[in-house]
C-alpha cells in the first residue's frame, strides 16, 4: 500500500512547546508528513492544545468545518474532568501534557497507517457509499449540549463572550431554553415495572419530548431529580400563562399516573430571556417543589410562593414549629399583626388558610418520615400533632392521593 503525505496542522499557544512538535515531528517523518500553512485547504492531523474547556467548542468547529479530520488533543492535567466530551468528540487521541516524544510519534505513526488505510478503501467506495457516508456526518448530534447546559445552570457560564462561544455546541435550529422545570417523583407498583420491563425516569422523557416536539425540550439527569428545560413563546412571561404548554404537562402527569402508576410533582422557575440568569431558574424550580402549592400539588410555581416579608416570616416559623400545637394567634403575634389582618392576608398570599397550611407541612414532614424512617405510622401521626392516627390517614390520602401505608409501598424515582 502506497503511503500517504500527510499534512498536519499545530495549534499551541505558547512559542516553545510549538517548536519543539515541529521538530520531533520533522525529525521522525521526514518527507512523510508536513507542517500545514495558514491557507492550506487539506489537512490531516490536527494537534490541538485543549487549556479551557472553550478550546473543546474551537474543536467541534474545526470537525464541522473539515470533515475527515484527525484530531490529537493535548490535554492539561487541570482538565481531566472533560474527557467525557473528547470521548463523545472521537478523537483520534488524547495526550495529557507533558508530552512525551515517544507516544507522540507513535500516536502520529499509528493515525498514518489509518489514514493511508482510509485513502485507499475510499477509491472502492461506489457514489451511493459515499452519499450515505456524508449523511452519517450530517446527522451526527452535538455531543456536548448536556455539559452546556450543567455549565450554564451551575452559573459557570458568566460572560456573553463565553455564552456566545458556546452557544456554539448547540444544533443550528435549537435557541436557548428560558425555563427551568424540576421534577420528582415515584412509582406505584414496582412489581409491575419489573414485569414489563420499562423504566420510570426514560418514560417520562419520552412522553414530554412527545408533547414538546414542536418546541423542543432538553433534559438534565440528576440522581433524585430530573430538570426539564422549555423555550417558552416570547409572547408569554410564564409558563402558567402559556395555557397549552401548562396543560401538555398537567396531561402528561395524569397520563404516566394512569398508565404507569408514576406520581409526579413539578416545581417551575421564573423565564429568564437572558440565559445568564437561567440558574436563577434552576433555583427557582427547586423552591417551588419543596413549597405549599397554590393551586395543584402536581405543579407549583415559583411566582406563586409570597415575596411579602411578614407571610415569609411566618411561614418560616410554622416551618420550625409545625409539630407544636400552633394556633393562628401565636403565629399572628411573631409578626405583630391582628387575626383577622393574618388571617386574610395569608390566605391571599398562599392560596390557603392557616390550618390547611399548618397540615400541608406537617404532611411534607411525614412524607420524609414514611421514606427514610421505620417509626410507625402510629408514632408519625403523634410525632407531628395529629389527634389520631386514622385522621393522620384520611388526611395524607387527601392530599398525597395515597394512604400512609401505600405511600410506604412506593419507590422514589431515581434519574440518574
Amino acid at each position: 500500500m502506497e503511503s500517504t503525505v500527510c499534512s498536519i496542522k499545530l495549534f499551541v499557544k505558547n512559542q516553545l512547546e510549538y517548536e519543539e512538535l515541529e521538530e520531533w515531528i520533522t525529525e521522525e517523518f521526514m518527507a512523510n508528513m508536513i507542517l500545514a500553512e495558514e491557507a492550506q485547504p487539506q489537512i490531516h492531523i490536527a494537534i490541538y492544545e485543549v487549556s479551557t474547556w472553550l478550546d473543546w467548542v474551537k474543536i467541534h468547529r474545526i470537525q464541522k468545518r473539515h470533515t475527515g479530520f484527525r484530531i490529537i488533543a493535548l490535554l492539561k492535567p487541570s482538565l481531566l474532568s472533560t474527557l467525557p466530551l473528547a470521548l463523545e468528540l472521537k478523537l483520534s487521541s488524547i495526550l495529557v501534557k507533558p508530552i512525551k516524544k515517544h507516544k507522540l510519534i507513535r500516536t502520529l505513526k499509528q493515525i498514518s497507517r489509518e489514514i493511508s488505510y482510509s485513502e485507499e478503501s475510499i477509491r472502492h467506495v461506489d457514489e451511493s457509499e459515499k452519499e450515505l457516508i456524508q449523511g452519517k456526518q450530517k446527522s451526527n448530534t452535538f455531543p456536548f449540549k448536556e455539559t452546556f447546559f450543567r455549565r450554564l445552570l451551575s452559573g459557570d457560564i458568566n460572560s456573553e463572550e463565553e455564552l456566545i462561544q458556546s452557544s456554539a455546541l448547540l444544533p443550528d435550529d435549537e435557541g436557548l431554553p428560558n425555563v427551568v422545570c424540576f421534577i420528582q417523583g415515584f412509582i406505584k407498583s414496582t412489581v409491575e415495572n419489573k414485569e414489563q420491563g420499562w423504566q420510570a425516569s426514560i418514560l417520562i422523557q419520552e412522553h414530554f419530548r412527545e408533547r414538546f416536539q414542536l418546541m423542543g425540550v432538553s433534559f438534565l439527569s440528576y440522581r433524585k431529580h430530573l430538570l426539564m428545560l422549555i423555550r417558552i413563546p416570547s409572547m408569554y412571561g410564564s409558563l402558567k400563562h402559556w395555557k397549552e404548554g401548562e396543560l401538555s404537562i398537567i396531561e402528561v402527569i395524569e397520563e404516566l399516573e394512569k398508565a404507569y402508576g408514576i406520581h409526579l410533582y413539578i416545581g417551575v422557575g421564573t423565564i429568564y430571556r437572558e440565559p445568564l440568569l437561567l440558574h436563577h431558574s434552576y433555583r427557582e424550580a427547586y423552591k417551588a417543589r419543596r413549597t405549599s402549592p397554590y393551586e395543584r400539588l402536581s405543579l407549583r410555581y415559583y411566582e406563586d410562593i409570597t415575596k411579602d416579608y411578614q407571610i415569609q416570616k411566618s411561614k418560616d416559623y410554622i416551618a420550625r414549629n409545625c409539630t407544636d400545637h400552633l394556633s393562628i394567634r401565636q403565629v399572628a403575634d411573631q409578626i405583630n399583626i391582628s387575626v383577622p389582618y393574618f388571617s386574610k392576608i395569608f390566605k391571599e398570599e398562599t392560596g390557603r388558610n392557616f390550618v390547611e397550611y399548618v397540615t400541608y407541612v406537617r404532611l411534607q414532614r411525614a412524607v420524609w418520615l414514611l421514606r427514610h424512617t421505620t417509626h410507625t405510622i402510629e408514632h408519625i401521626a403523634e410525632e407531628l400533632g395529629f389527634n389520631t392516627p386514622n385522621y393522620f390517614s384520611g388526611t395524607f390520602k387527601k392530599y398525597v392521593g395515597l394512604s400512609p401505608r401505600d405511600y410506604r409501598r412506593t419507590k422514589e424515582i431515581m434519574f440518574f
